[in-house]
Formats: C-alpha cells, structure tokens, sequence
C-alpha cells in the first residue's frame, strides 16, 4: 500500500472545450489514482480506471458532506457547489430521506407514463426549428428549450416563469458569476420557490411539487428549506446534463455519418446506441467535474495498492473510466454493436447517481428517433472545427449547432 503524495500533477492537461478527450489519460489509467492540484483548492486524488470510479461513486466510505467548507479543488477562484442544503452534498441517512421522497416520481414506470406527452414536446419543439428556416440553430431553438419545458413541467413551474428560473439557476452555478451576483440569485430562486408553495398548498394537483409541497404538510416529512433545496437540486439534475448531452448527442452523430446511416438502416440499433453515445460522450469540461468530488471518511485502498487517506478529496473521472479497455474494449471508439457492455457512469452510480436517469435518457431517445424519422439528411450547416463551444458552464455543450436538412 502507498500514500505517496511527492508526485503531484497539475491537472487539468490541455483546455477542451469541445469532446476531445486527452489521450494522455490512457497513461493516467495505467498508473492508477493520482495526485494532482488544480488552479485553486488544496490537492487532490484523480480516479480514472472504472473500478475506481465506480467505488468512489458508490461505496459509502466516500461522501460529499465533507465538502461543506473545505477549500475545495475547483478550476475558479470562488467556490461553487458547497451549499450544504443540497441534495448532491448530503450523505446517508439525511440524503436516503430527501432522495425517497422524489425517486418515486422517476422510476421507470412513471417515467414510461410520460413517454406520450414528452413525444408530443419534441415533435412540437422540432416544429419550432423548422419554422426557424435552415440552417437552424439546434441548442437555441432546441437542446435548451425541450429540456427546460419538460422539468418545468414536470416541477409545475409555470411556463412563462421558467426562462427566468433558469436565468436565477445560470447565475448560481456560473463559475465566473461574483459571490454578490450569487447569493442574490439564490435569494430570488428561494423566494420564488416559496411562493409556488403558497400557491400549491390546498390544490390537488398531481404533478411533482404539489406532492411534495402535500407531504411537507401533511406529514411533516419536509420543512420549508429542505423543499426549497429539493427543488433546486431537481431542476439541476433535471435539465442541464440532458441539454448538453442532446447537443453533444447530435454532434457527434453529425460527425460520424456512417452512424448516422447505420441508425438510419437499421433503427433496431437505437437502444444500444444510446448506451453508448452516453459513455463515449465527455459530459464536463477539462477539470470541471470536481462538483461530482468525494471526500474519504477513512482510509481506502484503490488499485495498485494506492490508499486515499481519510479526509482527503477524490475527482472521479467518469468520461475517462468510461474508456478503460480493461473494461470497454476499443473504449476510444464508438461502436453500436457492443457485446454486452458494462455499466456507464455518466451519470454517477450508486446513491447520487441521477435520479432524472430515465428521464434522460427518455429524452434523448425520444428526440433521435423524431430526427431519424424527420430529418434524414440531416447535416451540420458549418463546418465541424467552426462550431463554438461554449464557456459558461461546468458542461461540454455546443453554444451554436447550426443545422440543415
């Protein structure tokens, strides 16, 4: 076993903001867990292989509520993500409640009941691209707006609220957003929330938030903050990683046609594309996935005899443990016809992983199948080193994706 900490890597490598995975991570992978310091926070553990990962994501001797406070590794000079109100920053058995509360409206029977509805919003988003006239921008007038109006709707936002409640969100999370721009923001969001629950308490609505506003005070499950915060998490979760991977999903299509085509033939291969477009896909820039830290609550031996020591945080990256060819044979590739291929972890794994998961992937299936059936020819309108990517999010997403058909 080993703790040696002499040899620390600055991290992140080289800045990519498109989905470009550095293929010095393949050396990382056969080194084993790593220490590294980012631009700013104390030093860090980086897991790359997927057992590793897998176990920092999934084994309760790791948690997030040691982050709270600490200087945490990030890529900016504030720090981002340590509210301890959170769904994402509470361990067991504080976040086993919380998380009972709402799993059940996304289980996967609840999410097929949705299966209809969500189809009509793609078909009429997609009716709002073509009226748009080629080429069309697919994140403006797609990937961000289809996403947002399924969690609002889901959460009972009003419609007409919610390209500000998304606005309030953005300057929350933003990394270069000042501590003053944040807290204001997280007040008007609060606020806000407090007011929905004004109006949802005595209604019988169904949807998502009047349940839990009904099960704060009927049984005394939630307090105010605590549905606030469930609520905040819930739209995070909801809407930005299935906005950049519907981007990123069509990009990548886009620049690998003979995919495009096998779809196309043979439309049977859509479940399985899916699998893996999610684990082939980079779903957060260079060094940005610390948000997803875990911190050791004891001493835990990784491969290679590597011992995290307690206290200490780990970045697990899953986009680069998703291309461990111990695990994924030809992991660099993209490849439909996979033999039974092992779990992604693009959407963590164990009690944080994504509660929206099926909901997700929902989404994005529902919105492939539509393109295939609708827009067969399907083209960038640019060429594929002129798309822009963009800067403000913790996420990879295209901030234009010009289309024609």
């Amino acid at each position: 076993m080993t703790t040696d900490t002499s040899d620390i890597v600055e991290y992140p490598f080289v800045k990519h903001d498109d989905l470009t995975v550095d293929p010095r991570y393949s050396e990382l992978q056969r080194r084993g867990p790593i220490r590294a310091r980012l631009p700013y926070g104390e030093p860090c553990w980086i897991a790359t292989r997927y057992d590793d990962v897998k176990t920092v994501y999934g084994d309760r001797r790791f948690g997030k509520a040691l982050v709270v406070g600490r200087d945490m590794p990030r890529m900016w000079p504030t720090r981002v993500g340590d509210d301890p109100t959170l769904l994402a920053n509470m361990d067991p058995p504080k976040h086993t409640r919380l998380r009972r509360l709402t799993s059940g409206a996304f289980a996967p029977g609840q999410i097929r009941n949705l299966r209809g509805w969500v189809e009509g919003l793609v078909d009429e988003h997609l009716d709002h691209l073509v009226a748009a006239g080629q080429p069309a921008d697919f994140i403006s007038l797609y990937s961000f707006t289809f996403p947002l109006h399924v969690i609002t709707g889901i959460l009972g936002v009003p419609e007409a609220n919610a390209p500000a409640f998304k606005g309030w969100i953005d300057e929350m999370i933003a990394p270069d957003s000042s501590p003053e721009v944040r807290e204001h923001a997280h007040e008007t969001v609060t606020e806000f929330i407090k007011g929905l629950i004004a109006e949802r308490r005595g209604e019988a609505s169904d949807d998502l938030f009047s349940i839990l506003v009904r099960a704060r005070d009927d049984e005394d499950r939630l307090n105010e903050d605590e549905l606030v915060s469930l609520c905040m998490s819930l739209f995070l979760g909801g809407f930005e990683t299935t906005a950049a991977q519907l981007g990123s999903t069509v990009y990548t299509l886009m620049t690998h046609r003979h995919l495009w085509q096998e779809l196309l033939e043979e439309p049977a291969l859509l479940p399985a594309a899916l699998e893996e477009l999610w684990r082939w896909i980079p779903s957060f820039r260079y060094g940005q996935a610390v948000p997803l830290s875990r911190w050791a609550y004891e001493d835990v031996e990784l491969s290679g005899g590597v011992v995290i020591p307690a206290g200490a945080p780990v970045v697990p990256e899953h986009q680069v443990a998703n291309r461990d060819e111990s695990v994924f044979p030809h992991g660099w590739e993209l490849d439909f016809h996979r033999v039974d291929p092992q779990p992604h972890l693009s959407l963590a794994w164990g009690a944080h992983r994504c509660m929206g998961a099926h909901l997700a992937h929902l989404e994005v299936e529902a919105t492939l199948t539509k393109l295939l059936q609708r827009f067969p020819t399907l083209e960038l309108a640019v060429p594929a080193e002129d798309v822009k990517w963009s800067q403000s999010t913790f996420l990879r997403s295209a901030a234009e994706l010009p289309l024609a058909w």
